[in-house]
């Protein structure tokens, strides 16, 4: 204890004692508690950077040292500079610095259907937004070889800026600066949504442009970082959500990876989910160009990301029909992230008769299947699939329609309920009365409404995971009318001619204790059932694929897992006076309440009290002790060299609850998949994930399988 300290403590006392036994008034002042020290105002400085003289702002930024002392420091930001040029529908080329640049303001975002917003207001969208931003410390000169960290933000490739509040670089670059451990932070904008992924017939160049515009961000970086004080050989790529999927899909490109950056971090990479492969993105191509109207093109991407739009999609590409589905790979799964970047094709040949089209013979793997190329750290959240965007409100609202409106179906067979669901949605009285129970619900609504019953269990766990159609082709063709393929009725003729089953994987996992299905219909049963069936998700889309990379890489890992449930949510459905009800960001509110899902994890990373959407939080004292140590430690070589991976024989992770300090002693659990994830089924009493995978239920052993298509022959 300090000499202050003591001294402070030792005043306290006495004035206490003076309080209670005089009855005069205590002669010593109490002590006032100072208050928090304040950032000075931003200036505007002009910097020569290479051949360029930019804008930029010197900012002032409060931290607080891991001493618990507050101090100011001086970082340098640029902000909006633009990296590439685009053209619709087309890739984008990397832009040279010009002479003069204004980089004191955050440039425009890119197109969404949602509102973006820097420091409460209403940032402005257009197609012309591949910008980014660096934070800097000051008066770093050219050469000094800094480390550099290049963000990519999620949101599901629908939505997002690397300007929002939450990931600005300032605090953080701080930091580094006060540690003695300087470095150079940059966050990037790409296309999204319908704009940042089209199918395109080569299997030269495919149409993810978003991930395209993700490394000429990575080109420019690397042309030009080291005018800024960069290295650009100490390079570090990070990506949150949808972020860290594209790294996925970085790691695989050789021109890329180990050139433009050197190392990643991916932060709730669901490694288990199912893009779009080639075939599938040729089907649901939109016939939009360069001429098409921007308000067509969002149009059809709000309703595309519609709750409704999305289920009867979902419960088509569930069922795998021909001619009346949508082409479906092995899972659903891309009909719940439309706009995920799809899998390329490495070869096409021209087949059929008479008439001849090409077909995709030889397809890009899946990023699951190539592996990690640089020494990476990944991990996951303890809740992942509370609020993950691959759920969204599609399998919650088949619940809300079992239990709001007795004429829709009761079957437990998952086919069969998806027939009638579609069917039932077809009739648009039928939709009104699920748009407008949704539109009227509140949070407590949705909290106890958000469960799923004994009589849905099964089946959505069968249709999340697809289905597949046995039968003879020539009986269905009796059954179709080319000429009316719309008909619901056409549906249910199927029905009787074709079986549609479960996928067997399935069928077993769903036969383990742990994933068993309660037959009671009782409330406490429906809430173990919707644990249940995240558990699963969580198990087969997050921690047991991230498992399995950091176990089979060829270069160093470390596995890390997010604990830490928050006093505070990140999501917020209400995001202002003038906005109106998200039912996206409702239901993330809401699965966010019970721990660390999809994104809460930020507020620490990036020592931000904030919420997603920019809005203050109030952490607690620990909470705020662990935004201190873990937004230090993020942006270290110590998260890559003292927490390596050493296989599933040690299964040694670091866990981030709150409890324990980074050291490696303490922060590192070892045999981590039987303590955490400890089974009930004597299949999976050594750990669930583990369990899975003897058992070949693991995603990468069945529908993300290499050569799925020749071992299925």
């Amino acid at each position: 204890m300090t000499l202050l300290h003591r001294s402070l403590v030792a005043i306290a006392i006495s004035a206490s004692l003076a309080g209670c036994y005089t009855d005069t008034e205590a002669t010593v002042p109490m002590p006032e508690n100072p208050d928090p020290m304040q950032p000075l105002p931003a200036e505007k400085v002009s910097l020569e950077i290479g051949d360029s003289v930019i804008d930029a702002m010197k900012e002032s930024v409060v931290i607080t040292t891991l001493e618990g002392e507050e101090k100011r420091v001086n970082v340098e930001s640029f902000k909006g500079i633009e990296y590439a040029t685009q053209v619709r529908f087309q890739h984008s080329m990397t832009k040279e610095l010009d002479e003069t640049i204004d980089a004191t303001a955050f440039g425009e975002a890119c197109l969404q259907v949602r509102d973006t917003f820097v420091g409460g207001e209403t940032l402005a969208q257009s197609e012309d937004c591949l910008n980014l931003n660096i934070w800097r410390p000051v008066s770093v000169e050219a050469g000094a070889d800094l480390p550099v960290y290049v963000f990519i933000h999620g949101g599901n490739f629908e939505y997002g800026a690397g300007s929002d509040d939450i990931v600005h670089g300032d605090t953080i670059v701080a930091q580094g600066v006060d540690g003695d451990e300087p470095f150079i932070y940059v966050s990037i904008n790409y296309r999204l949504g319908q704009l940042g992924t089209q199918w395109v017939e080569s299997d030269e160049e495919d149409g993810n442009y978003g991930i395209g515009d993700q490394k000429r961000a990575l080109e420019w970086v690397h042309n030009h970082i080291a005018e800024f004080g960069g290295n650009t050989t100490n390079v570090t790529v990070i990506g949150q959500g949808a972020g860290a999927m594209s790294i996925g899909f970085l790691q695989q490109d050789d021109n890329i990876a180990g050139t433009y950056f050197q190392q990643a971090i991916m932060q709730s990479n669901a490694y288990g989910f199912q893009y779009p492969s080639y075939d599938v993105a040729k089907d649901r191509s939109q016939d939009f160009d360069e001429t098409t109207p921007r308000e067509a093109i969002m149009a059809s991407q709000k309703t595309a990301l519609g709750g409704i739009e999305q289920l009867k999609n979902w419960l088509l590409a569930s069922l795998q029909v021909p001619l009346i589905s949508p082409a479906s790979d092995d899972t659903p799964m891309s009909t719940l992230m439309p706009y995920a970047p799809y899998i390329g094709c490495d070869e096409l040949d021209e087949q059929g008769w008479p008439t001849k089209k090409w077909v995709c013979v030889e397809h890009t793997e899946t990023p699951i299947v190539s592996g990690l190329s640089v020494p990476t750290v990944l991990g996951t959240n303890a809740n992942e699939a509370n609020s993950s965007g691959m759920l969204f409100s599609v399998t919650f609202l088949i619940p809300f329609i079992l239990e709001n409106w007795p004429d829709s179906t009761n079957s437990e067979e998952p086919a069969q309920m998806a027939l009638e669901l579609i069917e039932w949605l077809d009739d648009e009285h039928n939709v009104a009365l699920v748009e407008n129970k949704l539109a009227s619900m509140t949070a407590d609504d949705v909290s106890i409404d958000l469960t799923l019953p004994s009589s849905a269990y099964s089946a959505v766990t069968g249709l999340f995971y697809g289905a597949k159609m046995e039968g003879d082709l020539g009986d269905m063709m009796g059954c179709i009318d080319l000429n009316d393929i719309d008909i619901p009725g056409m549906i249910t003729c199927l029905a009787g001619v074709v079986e549609i089953n479960g996928h067997q994987q399935i069928q077993d996992t769903l036969n383990l204790t742990d994933f068993y299905p309660k037959s009671e219909a009782a409330l406490g049963d429906a809430i173990d059932n919707m644990g249940k069936f995240k558990t699963l998700l969580n198990d087969t889309l997050f921690d047991g694929p991230a498992r399995h990379m950091a176990a089979n890489s060829e270069h160093e890992a470390t596995l890390y897992r997010f604990d830490k449930k928050p006093s505070f949510n990140v999501y917020n459905y209400n995001t202002g006076e003038n906005s109106s009800l998200d039912i996206l960001d409702l239901f993330k509110t809401i699965g966010c309440i019970s721990g660390a899902c999809t994104g809460s994890e930020l507020p620490f990373v990036f020592n931000k009290p904030m919420r997603l959407d920019g809005s203050a939080i109030n952490p607690n004292s620990g909470e705020k002790t662990l935004m201190n140590e873990m937004s230090r430690i993020w942006f270290s070589q110590a998260l890559f060299n003292n927490f390596q991976y050493a296989g599933a024989g040690s299964d040694n992770v670091l866990v981030i609850d709150g409890e324990q300090s980074f050291n490696e002693n303490t922060a590192t659990t070892y045999d981590w998949d039987s303590i955490a994830n400890e089974g009930i089924d004597p299949k999976l009493i050594n750990g669930r994930l583990t369990g899975l995978e003897n058992e070949q239920l693991m995603p990468w052993q069945w529908y993300l399988a290499p050569n799925e298509e020749e071992t299925q022959e």
